[in-house]
């Protein structure tokens, strides 16, 4: 549930405004999903991600040598499902996070780093993470709602290209309070931005 992960649990609400649970429109979501064209494997991919991410929230880093240096929580109980859902070893993520490289003068040194900088990140890999899933669904949607102009070489089988290319794009803008706004990148932020003014004005 929301309460067993720090990333949706640190504001202290759970329910919806409009008290929908998440559990019931699930099979929705799928549904969304298969028309968009997204197929059980990556639909599977999605929500492996979206998985790790949460366990990741909960992952925790111990100081090491008198804190000079740290290193990832072992016994962590959500290790073992974020290497399982991001297909790493604990090696690799504990160097990723616990230690930096450095090249100077056509050499490379490791360095390690404190806990605080690797608790940093780990956030950043998060919001990193999370960004980029939210970018190829967008991509894939746009794809999926990208229609065929008649006259297009697809539809009668050669010649010239219709006036003005191929296809026409659709594309799904962000409406909120002060109007429609139209950005060159609609990023995963912008939408918190909105919706957080949406609720706020309710």
């Amino acid at each position: 549930t929301a309460e067993d992960f720090k990333i949706t649990s640190c504001s202290g609400t759970y329910d919806r405004r409009d008290g929908v649970q998440d559990t019931d429109t699930y099979e929705d979501l799928v549904d969304a999903l298969e028309v968009m064209g997204f197929t059980k494997e990556q639909q599977d991919d999605v929500f492996s991600i979206a998985s790790a991410v949460l366990h990741l929230s909960n992952l925790g880093i111990n100081p090491i040598k008198g804190g000079e240096e740290c290193e990832i929580d072992a016994e962590n109980e959500h290790l073992e499902p974020i290497l399982k859902l991001l297909g790493v070893t604990k090696e690799n993520l504990n160097q990723a996070l616990c230690y930096f490289k450095i090249e100077a003068r056509g050499q490379s040194y490791t360095r390690a780093v404190q806990k605080d900088k690797a608790e940093k990140g780990l956030e950043a890999l998060m919001k990193a993470t999370y960004s980029a899933i939210f970018d190829y669904i967008v991509k894939r949607v746009n794809a999926s709602i990208t229609v065929k102009k008649k006259g297009s070489k697809s539809e009668t089988g050669g010649g010239r290209r219709s006036k003005g290319g191929n296809s026409g794009s659709a594309f799904i803008g962000v409406l909120d309070i002060f109007g429609f706004e139209s950005f060159k990148v609609n990023s995963f932020e912008q939408l918190c931005i909105n919706y957080c003014n949406e609720a706020l004005q309710q």
